[in-house]
């Protein structure tokens, strides 16, 4: 299994061939520069809540008219691409229901989205927990205050402490979980002033390997 990080809380996991694509938001394209021919063989989009950092709906469309992918989002963003008339299989995602493909499974976990600045209400948020044939997997949480204990080898973990865990909720949740691997995400934008180099610091005293990434770095857990 391959990861690669992409703007702020994007993920390409690869499996084999097949790669699954993960939150592919507006910074992702805008900020990063990534194009439409970057994101190739992608079998499965997976989407854990519709804001825009997460969800570039005009971007998006041009990857599935690319590559034809499967979809779980969501109730909010499959609404909006049923919508859209792609003809693709679309799902609406559903905590606790197990997904699986030919060489990896999806498992869904409800996330906590954190309260917002402007007082509405937070989103439905789901993570996904991607396994593939030798057992290796990833979970994703999207926009969280709280993870899910997954059993996952690679936690990806939201550290900007706005509507998400700061570093020290962030390495508390960690522990709780039995994390083995941690990569942090959420942090990368100036709108989150968050120095993620304190990051590792910060979790220097426990046993979990932190994988600081950078936009379209990649690691490989075997």
């Amino acid at each position: 299994m391959k990861i690669t990080k992409h703007g702020q809380s994007c993920l390409v996991v690869s499996v084999g061939y097949k790669n699954v694509l993960i939150d592919p938001g507006t910074y992702v394209f805008k900020e990063e520069g990534m194009k439409l021919e970057d994101f190739q063989d992608v079998e499965l989009v997976l989407f854990t809540h519709e804001h825009f950092d997460h969800f570039d709906l005009e971007n998006v469309k041009k990857v599935i008219e690319l590559n034809k992918p499967k979809v779980i989002a969501v109730k909010v963003i499959r609404d909006i691409l049923v919508r859209e008339n792609l003809g693709i299989q679309i799902t609406e995602a559903q905590v606790g229901k197990v997904y699986k493909f030919e060489d990896y499974k999806v498992e869904a976990y409800k996330s906590t989205h954190g309260p917002l600045p402007t007082g509405a209400a937070p989103p439905e948020v789901i993570g996904y927990k991607v396994t593939d044939s030798d057992n290796d997997s990833i979970y994703s949480p999207g926009d969280t205050i709280k993870l899910a204990d997954t059993g996952a080898t690679v936690v990806t973990v939201p550290i900007c402490g706005e509507v998400v865990l700061n570093i020290k909720e962030a390495k508390s949740e960690l522990l709780r979980v039995g994390a083995k691997i941690a990569i942090p995400i959420h942090y990368d934008n100036p709108r989150f002033p968050v120095d993620v180099n304190d990051f590792a610091p910060t979790m220097a005293d426990t046993d979990i390997d932190v994988k600081i990434l950078k936009w379209g770095e990649s690691i490989e857990i075997n």
